[in-house]
């Protein structure tokens, strides 16, 4: 069903490598490869990327793997690739060796069934990465044997096919080994052996190892049970560079991925970290980015703004012991830094200032028969607002409609529920919220805070169907979140039944989504098991907003330069007291 609407496209094998994102925990992860099936290999020009220099014994970082120790290690010496350089220059006419051709196919084969197969098996996104670790081990020692007896696959010596298989086996390989086979690539390119969409996969994996960041959008990994995409350079250009590579555009490339490995997926704003020498990365930066970066309408220093305006961070404060919020603090109770650099804090509001919130209801079938007691609960989150407090009523399933704008007036309000039919339609959670932070939440000000207050069970049918369901990916959503200083505030209704592996995964993602979503906003994140709970729930939740801090402060990085700032707020001198708020902001 999927591959009928992405004729381009094959299931990806994930392949792993050993990179670090500081933001989203450091450890093992899995870059995606994709194997895609191009059309027919044009003329247009490659740039020519210079040599990269090798990896001498002793030039590796500390804690490098034991592969990347010592370059006697390495399975390829400098005259293998000579050798292999030779071979692809003479390789126009050589003779089909269709053992070899067989061996190919059939590794990557097997590879590809056994992800496909622990994908249908629902496996738990850390045994996959465990197995995928695994696999990458075998396909390094079986390339090995394999290039030093033939040299690189060509067509002619085991047909377009079955160079295909090699490279895809190849991208599964440790890095150094990739990295050796740079030259080698870069001629096999050249020569129309290797199509340009898978290198321009390839290109992504070698400056990821290098802690750089990708070009093409190609890798991802797999971490807290999303799929993550690397970072992009200058990512309002990507399109273009997948458009000249034969790629399709990302959003098409990065519904696939979710729909492949049935996970959502979120955009990574964390560090690289470089698998080889500082001298190595430079080396691997030219090599990779000349001709690609060349041409663009602007330099990054000429699209910088400097200004200095306010950021501001709304902030929980609990009790490690108790678990309850504490509302006595001051403002020199608090710290601030970005990117580890300290900030002075020049605004500061205690938990009276008021807030508008809105309420974005779920009404799509989950909630069918339940009219009435969303009415109820409704009216009592409506009583327990603050007076000063505004509101405003969202609902959806399959489209979104307001029911009321932000307003104080309560009996306005409370005559509007009258208006609210519940249990029909599909559920476009995704959509209702960007549309809600678009069009319904107030402006940003220092005198009112923000935040949406969200029913759901949080399954979009994207998460079902991933053909189906909302127009905003995650993705996007998060990216919208990350740009707006509101809370989102989750309240998740169990509406899950039956013990169905499949729906069982579902509701497990969207759980997730949900929590992520108030993670990157600094919202809670509350549970009702049914319906007839969320008039509890509702009440904790204004009990809540009404004991957060709001803070701000002018950044001493005064460049407007788009990239993500990470901002600590904490409490040095009560170390029995945490904070919550968001981790970062954009730079805009």
């Amino acid at each position: 069903m999927v591959k009928k609407n992405f004729p381009f496209l094959l299931p990806l094998l994930l392949c792993l490598a050993l990179l670090s994102n500081s933001a989203l925990q450091a450890h093992t992860v899995a870059p995606f490869q994709p194997d895609i099936v191009p059309p027919a290999f044009t003329k247009t020009t490659i740039f020519t990327p210079q040599p990269v220099e090798s990896v001498e014994s002793g030039d590796q970082p500390a804690g490098a793997p034991a592969y990347l120790a010592q370059a006697e290690n390495r399975c390829l010496s400098t005259e293998d690739v000579k050798s292999m350089l030779a071979h692809l220059a003479a390789s126009q006419n050589g003779t089909l060796n269709e053992k070899l051709r067989e061996e190919l196919l059939k590794l990557k084969d097997r590879n590809q069934q056994g992800l496909d197969d622990d994908i249908r098996a629902n496996r738990k996104p850390d045994d996959l990465i465990k197995r995928i670790k695994a696999t990458r081990e075998k396909n390094t020692a079986q390339l090995c044997s394999i290039l030093k007896q033939y040299g690189f696959p060509t067509k002619s010596l085991v047909s377009k096919e079955g160079v295909a298989a090699a490279f895809f086996l190849i991208n599964g390989s440790a890095a150094q080994l990739r990295m050796d086979l740079m030259p080698v690539i870069i001629d096999g390119t050249k020569q129309g052996e290797i199509p340009r969409p898978d290198f321009a996969g390839y290109l992504d994996r070698l400056r990821l190892d290098a802690g750089l960041k990708q070009l093409f959008g190609t890798q991802a990994t797999i971490i807290d049970g999303f799929l993550v995409l690397y970072p992009i350079e200058a990512p309002e250009l990507v399109d273009s560079r997948r458009q000249q590579y034969d790629l399709a555009p990302l959003d098409l490339y990065l519904r696939f991925l979710e729909a492949q490995y049935r996970l959502p997926l979120i955009r990574s704003t964390g560090a690289l970290a470089n698998r080889f020498s500082d001298r190595v990365k430079s080396s691997i930066d030219r090599s990779t980015s000349a001709g690609l970066l060349e041409g663009q309408p602007l330099e990054a220093d000429e699209v910088v703004r400097v200004d200095t305006n306010l950021v501001s961070f709304n902030v929980s404060v609990y009790s490690n012991k108790l678990r309850t919020q504490v509302t006595t603090l001051a403002q020199s109770d608090f710290t601030v830094s970005e990117d580890g650099r300290p900030e002075e804090i020049s605004f500061f509001a205690a938990t009276d200032a008021p807030f508008d919130l809105v309420l974005l209801l779920d009404l799509s079938g989950s909630t069918s028969g339940k009219r009435k007691l969303i009415h109820k609960s409704t009216r009592r989150f409506i009583e327990a607002a603050r007076p000063g407090d505004r509101l405003a009523i969202v609902t959806f399933s399959d489209a979104t409609n307001v029911v009321s704008p932000l307003t104080n007036d309560r009996a306005k309000l409370l005559a509007s529920l009258e208006s609210i039919e519940a249990g029909k339609g599909g559920s476009h959670v995704w959509d209702a919220l960007k549309f809600t932070l678009d069009q319904v939440v107030g402006e940003k000000s220092l005198d009112r805070r923000r935040a949406v207050v969200f029913m759901t069970d949080g399954v979009d049918n994207a998460l079902a169907n991933y053909e189906g369901g909302s127009a905003t990916s995650f993705a996007g959503l998060i990216e919208a979140v990350r740009s707006n200083a509101a809370l989102i505030i989750p309240i998740y209704l169990d509406t899950e039944d039956g013990d169905y592996s499949y729906m069982k995964r579902v509701y497990e993602n969207a759980r997730r989504t949900l929590m992520r979503l108030a993670d990157e906003s600094g919202g809670l994140y509350y549970k009702a098991k049914k319906i007839e709970d969320l008039e509890g729930v509702y009440g904790q939740v204004i009990e809540d907003l009404g004991k957060v801090y709001s803070l701000g402060y002018k950044p001493t990085n005064e460049k407007r330069d788009h990239t993500w700032r990470t901002v600590k707020i904490q409490l040095p001198n009560l170390p029995d007291l945490t904070t919550r708020a968001r981790p970062g902001y954009y730079a805009h």
